[in-house]
């Protein structure tokens, strides 16, 4: 019952995740060819045209910390990839105490994020900081960091639960 609950909430999760990734790299990559061709407008007019995005490159590098993460989540569905001689030639049961163990590795990877992203969500909100150019709040950016390294921690749970050492590149 509770490892089929994990299941679901991870399944959520992982959706979420690629389908944030998606939109942020589909935006970023938007941003970037935009703000290429305003270059090219601006330059050609002596600067008297400027077409260009405000904050673009504060804009993708905060993006991309989001896209990151949530790759990171969604990269664990399945399993990792392994390319190991000796793990691959181990016995079932052995392949799977690996994989789980390795999985439990991440949980605590991820725990150890949630906590300290959730520390600087917390301290950027008392201290009231913004980004340089667009005045963003910056817990706001931590605080959805925090979300996608809990993420990362439900997924690796559901992993560390129930992984059965198959890798589908030992196949």
């Amino acid at each position: 019952m509770l490892i089929s609950a994990i299941r679901r909430i991870a399944g959520w999760m992982e959706a979420a995740c690629l389908g944030i990734a998606a939109l942020c790299l589909l935006y970023m990559v938007f941003v970037v060819g935009f703000n290429v061709l305003a270059r090219i407008v601006f330059d050609a007019t002596d600067t008297a045209v400027n077409f260009m995005i405000p904050g673009a490159i504060e804009q993708v590098s905060y993006l991309l910390g989001i896209v990151a993460l949530a790759a990171l989540a969604a990269s664990l569905n399945g399993g990792m990839i392994a390319v190991d001689l000796l793990v691959g030639r181990f016995p079932p049961l052995l392949k799977a105490l690996v994989a789980r163990l390795w999985f439990f590795g991440i949980l605590a990877f991820a725990i150890v994020l949630v906590w300290l992203f959730w520390h600087e969500t917390v301290a950027t909100y008392g201290r009231g900081e913004e980004t340089q150019d667009l005045r963003i709040p910056m817990f706001l950016i931590y605080g959805f960091y925090t979300l996608e390294c809990l993420a990362l921690a439900v997924i690796a749970l559901r992993e560390a639960l129930t992984a059965d050492g198959h890798h589908a590149e030992l196949s």
